[in-house]
């Protein structure tokens, strides 16, 4: 002989099908579902930050530490200054060898330069003992346009 199944699987049963008595099924009907906990929150701590040059500021973080001490960043890491690597003079020698500048130097210089035009200057004296002010200044017949002849 069959046994009859339990009582709670028989009020069980009825229970989950007593949620709709509409005519258009149960499609409609939401099932109870138990409620989950909401999404953890992330904390967020400020933090002052403090760089090598003495420099700080203040930014939000997960850490809550309070304040951050750096001995190495952008203030003075080579990789972010590139001028740290070389010094004043090294950097001008490299200017004068590479680039356009270096080019127009290498091109010109058997040329002399404004420099050696002006040495002859540097002796002499105005009437009063003083020595002459002013730049030199050549003839206008330099800086004249040249004529250019048209064949006929």
């Amino acid at each position: 002989m069959l046994a009859a199944p339990p009582r709670s699987l028989q009020v069980l049963h009825l229970q989950i099908r007593s949620i709709s008595s509409s005519p258009y099924g149960r499609t409609h009907v939401w099932k109870r579902r138990p409620r989950t906990l909401p999404n953890p929150v992330v904390p967020k701590f400020p933090q002052v930050v403090i760089r090598a040059d003495g420099s700080s500021f203040t930014h939000w973080t997960t850490s809550p530490k309070s304040s951050i001490q750096l001995t190495r960043d952008t203030t003075n890491n080579p990789v972010w200054n590139t001028s740290m690597w070389t010094d004043e003079m090294s950097m001008e020698e490299e200017n004068a060898h590479k680039g356009r500048l270096g080019r127009f130097n290498r091109r010109f210089e058997s040329v002399s330069g404004a420099s050696d035009e002006m040495s002859w200057l540097e002796g002499m004296t105005t009437l009063d003992g003083a020595k002459p002010q002013g730049e030199l200044v050549r003839n206008a017949k330099d800086y004249a346009p040249k004529k250019v002849h048209k064949k006929k």
